[in-house]
């Protein structure tokens, strides 16, 4: 497509969208489209370490919540500027307890309507279910055809919206629920040009203990992974909703160089970069 994209994405957790996906909304915010990050819930009562612990030993300075709430979205706001997105916007939903519910729904919509991406990135909604991650995607599919319609749609634009679907491949934890749900991707986006820029961004998540080696640990064992057999040193991986439409079969042009690269190059490449980016002060 020519000219500039409109690029959502729809997340459970305000930490979420840098961490499974900072990478790609840097390349697009790089290459000048508009990048918008909804976030539905807070995530003070699960995300917020920090304060977590000191509730459950009874300490005296706990932060009110209200206080919580703005520092989580301060620091949110302050990873994704490294990354060059500065629309973001906090629905601040209880994440004690997520649902799908009408109002969860109708606020995505809404988000939807007025933004009327081209693409739209969610978590899968077969992560780990029965967990947050699954039903604010469940929500926000269920929002896609809502904003469609004329309550929600007050400035029609001629088409219909997002054109595609792509599905954030889970980070997960080692459960059951996870070994039976899909951690490969169909499409993966090299961000090694950018990995310093999300491990960055990730240093500005201090209420999950993300600063110092946790981010680069992370950006390793999970971006390293999912493009070590390409000869990606790291990518992040997403998965289609709808098919891809050609009038022939594509030739992928990374996939016809790589075929023809030596495996001594292949391999040249695959080298840990992460460990080198300096811890970014509070």
């Amino acid at each position: 497509m020519e000219g500039n994209l409109k690029v959502m994405v729809i997340v459970c957790h305000p930490a979420d969208a840098i961490d499974h996906a900072g990478g790609t909304l840097c390349l697009h915010a790089e290459r000048g489209d508009a990048v918008t990050v909804v976030v539905c819930t807070h995530g003070v009562d699960s995300h917020d370490y920090r304060r977590r612990e000191s509730l459950n030993r009874g300490g005296a300075a706990v932060t009110d919540k209200e206080t919580a709430i703005r520092d989580k979205e301060a620091e949110v706001v302050k990873g994704l500027k490294v990354l060059g997105v500065a629309d973001v916007r906090f629905l601040r939903f209880s994440d004690e307890y997520v649902n799908v519910t009408s109002e969860l729904v109708e606020a995505i919509a809404a988000q939807l309507a007025e933004v009327q991406p081209h693409l739209l990135l969610l978590h899968n909604p077969s992560e780990e279910l029965g967990f947050a991650h699954t039903d604010s995607a469940v929500a926000a599919l269920k929002a896609i055809s809502l904003a469609n319609m004329p309550r929600f749609l007050t400035r029609p634009s001629g088409r219909s919206f997002p054109a595609q679907v792509f599905f954030m491949t889970m980070n997960g934890h080692t459960n059951q629920l996870v070994s039976e749900g899909i951690r490969h991707g169909n499409v993966l986006i090299d961000i090694t040009s950018v990995v310093e820029r999300k491990v960055a961004a990730m240093d500005c998540l201090d209420s999950q203990y993300y600063r110092g080696d946790l981010a680069r640990k992370c950006v390793e064992i999970t971006n390293g992974r999912m493009g070590l057999h390409w000869s990606i040193p790291y990518a992040e991986a997403f998965q289609t909703l709808h098919p891809e439409v050609y009038s022939d079969l594509p030739a992928n042009e990374y996939l016809m160089q790589y075929a023809g690269t030596p495996s001594s190059q292949k391999l040249k490449r695959l080298r840990i970069m992460v460990h080198e980016v300096p811890v970014r002060e509070p």
